[in-house]
């Protein structure tokens, strides 16, 4: 298929990204920290919407844990493998939908006790509209939990270098924005959300090892992950 935006390219290796959950450390490590944080503040009764599921990996998992579970991907064929896994295990309590994030509006309200949306927000052309979006879904108290790719990892900073020589990695192509924590904490909060905590993740190799026992995740983790309630 033609390759023309991001939704094409995550449809062209939708069967490789769900593989990598298991084979590569990166993903393994992302589950771990995805997995833990969804455990503290999920909720028997909780409804939930999963902004971006790709291939439902995070969905399946929160579905075990909270009352239901909306996954929502812009990509056809990540989709089909959430359906094919949902036949396969026979899970009632999770669905999914063919949705961009600002189609979102004409379909959901202030529903939503449990919002997670891993790594999709980097690729969206409104980060500040999306937020605000993704804020008006939360009933009072609701929980959004997201991540994005941290700025002022030492790779990040060389990414756009990179990139530019050898065309690497090919996801940079549709990458709109990169943040610091403290921007997206503050954009959070103009959307009337409180932070309720945040830390980093994916470390880089030898590099998080040395900056985390000095205290400057910042500088070598190239992930952040932040959760925030609506007041």
């Amino acid at each position: 298929m033609t390759e023309n935006n991001v939704v094409d390219w995550h449809t062209k290796m939708a069967a490789d990204f769900d593989r990598k959950y298991t084979k590569n450390k990166a993903f393994r490590e992302r589950y771990a920290v995805w997995t833990k944080t969804i455990d503290k503040y999920s909720s028997w009764d909780s409804h939930v919407l999963d902004i971006g599921c790709g291939s439902g990996i995070l969905s399946f998992y929160l579905a075990e844990r909270n009352g239901s579970v909306i996954g929502v991907d812009g990509s056809i064929e990540m989709l089909r493998i959430c359906q094919a896994r949902k036949r396969e295990i026979g899970m009632a309590n999770v669905e999914f939908l063919n949705y961009d994030i600002m189609s979102l509006g004409q379909i959901f309200s202030a529903q939503a006790d449990l919002i997670v949306c891993s790594s999709v927000l980097e690729y969206l052309d409104d980060l500040t509209g999306s937020l605000r979006l993704l804020a008006s879904f939360m009933k009072d108290r609701g929980i959004l939990v997201l991540s994005m790719p941290n700025k002022h990892s030492l790779y990040r900073l060389m990414e756009p270098l990179i990139f530019k020589l050898t065309g690497r990695p090919r996801y940079y192509k549709y990458i709109r924005n990169v943040c610091s924590l403290e921007e997206i904490e503050s954009k959070l909060m103009d959307c009337g959300l409180k932070v309720v905590e945040s830390s980093y993740y994916a470390k880089t190799p030898f590099v998080s090892k040395v900056l985390h026992r000095i205290g400057l995740p910042q500088y070598s983790d190239n992930l952040f992950i932040t959760v925030a309630q609506r007041l």
